[in-house]
């Protein structure tokens, strides 16, 4: 089998894709790495992708999302579809599938960090301003108070904005391959734990974090993905999603994201 994985750059250092490819690769299997950012091509050319039986993609650039469209054009399978990437990779479009959805999540706002100011009673507060194309954590502001928001210089002519959920200093993560669900503990990066990481880890997989996984893939289309979440009493709320996480703390990880191409190859084939 042979298996293009559209990865950018800043993707090669981490555990994801490096571990499917190394499983792939263990297996027999050909692997072919693509980086969207140091490759050209000609729009009428589309030999790139000739001897593929899968395209993966780990990234949500332009370029890697115009590859994966491409080669979707052409009939080639692709994990995650460029639609399933797209429509996480845009916050406020993922916090409106979700709501409309009904899943759990914390109150949302979107709109003008100015008219946020104004119109967020002082009650709501804390809360975290997220970019719409955010990534990694990167650009989440914790604000404290309106007058606060209404000092923050945003680049971008809207913000989402999420009620601020204190924990003991861990989040949840859902991750899925395919309707496989792992919950995992992992520490928050707003509530740091104070018994360096000693509640990480797998914990018990349950029907309603199963359903809630699944539910979430199925929302967004995505094969391979994780569910950011927070615990409260009345149940965990859903932050946000992400395609093609690194799976820190999932069992066996890569050999099952290896299955999982694999099985997915040899279907459409």
């Amino acid at each position: 089998m042979h298996v293009g994985v559209v990865v950018e750059n800043r993707y090669l250092a981490q555990s994801q894709p490096a571990g499917l490819v190394s499983a792939l690769r263990e297996r027999g299997h050909q692997v072919t790495l693509i980086d969207p950012q140091k490759t050209s091509y000609s729009l009428l050319d589309d030999r790139w992708m000739e001897g593929f039986d899968l395209l993966a993609g780990r990234g949500r650039s332009y370029g890697l999302m115009c590859l994966m469209e491409w080669a979707e054009y052409r009939g080639l399978v692709t994990i995650n579809r460029k639609s399933a990437i797209a429509s996480v990779y845009n916050k406020a479009d993922m916090a409106v599938s979700l709501a409309t959805a009904g899943i759990r999540t914390p109150e949302t706002f979107l709109g003008n960090v100015e008219c946020l100011a104004n119109e967020i009673e002082g009650s709501a507060y804390p809360l975290i301003l997220k970019p719409i194309f955010g990534d990694n954590s990167q650009g989440l502001l914790v604000i404290h108070a309106p007058e606060e928001l209404a000092r923050v210089k945003w680049q971008d002519p809207v913000a989402l904005v999420q009620s601020y959920i204190p924990t003991d200093g861990y989040d949840l993560k859902l991750y899925g391959i395919g309707h496989k669900i792992w919950p995992v503990r992992k520490p928050s990066p707003f509530n740091k734990p104070t018994d360096d990481g000693a509640k990480s880890g797998e914990v018990q997989l349950t029907p309603a974090l199963e359903e809630l996984g699944r539910r979430c893939g199925e929302i967004f289309g995505l094969e391979l993905y994780g569910v950011d979440c927070i615990e409260t009493p009345d149940g965990p709320l859903v932050i946000e999603i992400n395609d093609y996480p690194n799976y820190t703390g999932v069992p066996r990880a890569n050999e099952t994201l290896a299955d999982y191409v694999i099985s997915r190859a040899q279907k459409e084939a």
